[in-house]
């Protein structure tokens, strides 16, 4: 099994693009051809067309998983894709983009490497928290996309890690 790093981050101020529902209605895994696939081509052509309104930190980029009551129901669940910002240093802030603040809080990182990509991570993630002595506060995970993430057509040789936020509980 996959043993993270555990550490505290600061507050994370993000801009960019959500999808709400089940992402992969029309296609299942990781696949540009889904919801979320469909949304990071979106973002992407924004910030193409738009750099100049936003002073963005990039790389990385942020896929964040927002989960509520209908997750577990339905299957629907919030993911919003952005990027860090400096708030500060914003001189429009375009009325396509949404902001996401993710607090300061400790997280557990998961570092996924190659076609461990691909596998069902949130499931490692879950297995993970049953034993460890932690919890998670909040109701969402992110995936921190740096220069080690080669693309979906270079899996092979790319590394991803997943942040999802913990406290100890024992």
């Amino acid at each position: 099994m996959i043993q993270p790093v555990v550490c505290e981050k600061k507050q994370i101020v993000l801009v960019g693009m959500s999808f709400y529902g089940d992402p992969f209605d029309s296609r299942a895994g990781w696949d540009d051809q889904n919801e979320i696939g469909h949304l990071w081509t979106r973002f992407m052509k924004f910030l193409s067309s738009h750099q100049s309104e936003i002073d963005a930190k990039s790389p990385p980029f942020y896929e964040v998983h927002i989960y509520t009551a209908e997750t577990r129901e339905i299957g629907k669940f919030e993911v919003f894709v952005g990027m860090e910002v400096d708030l500060t240093k914003i001189k429009m802030f375009p009325v396509e983009l949404c902001l996401k603040v993710l607090p300061e809080t400790q997280y557990a990182i998961f570092t996924f490497r190659g076609e461990e990509i691909t596998t069902d991570w949130e499931k490692t993630l879950q297995d993970w928290l049953t034993t460890s002595g932690y919890a998670s506060p909040y109701t969402y995970n992110f995936q921190y996309y740096d220069d080690c993430f080669k693309g979906l057509d270079r899996i092979g040789e790319s590394v991803l890690d997943v942040y999802i936020p913990v406290v100890k509980i024992a």
